[in-house]
């Protein structure tokens, strides 16, 4: 019986890894034009201790995605904060 339960937990942990395929950066670039940083809604972080290879911050600005140097982050959590408090929107026209 536990031999049962364990193989069915092992086919449904690996049906849920195998069909996920991580987007990882391969990359990342150290300076953005304020433009683009602007239009940054969200960011995630990336650690080279999962899946990928690298740390990174992954920027999403509209329907696009960016890979950026962890660095940026300290200043993405400012710029985040101050287009919440202030209301600004996520263009380049709003600075």
């Amino acid at each position: 019986m536990e031999l049962l339960v364990f193989g069915i937990l092992l086919s449904v942990t690996f049906s849920a890894v195998q069909g996920v395929t991580p987007r990882c950066c391969v990359e990342t670039i150290k300076r953005f034009p304020l433009e683009i940083l602007m239009k940054v809604s969200k960011y995630e972080v990336q650690t080279s201790h999962g899946a990928c290879a690298i740390d990174a911050l992954i920027l999403h600005a509209r329907d696009q995605r960016y890979c950026a140097t962890p660095k940026l982050q300290r200043f993405l959590q400012i710029l985040l904060k101050l287009k919440m408090r202030h209301g600004l929107k996520t263009t380049a026209s709003a600075v």
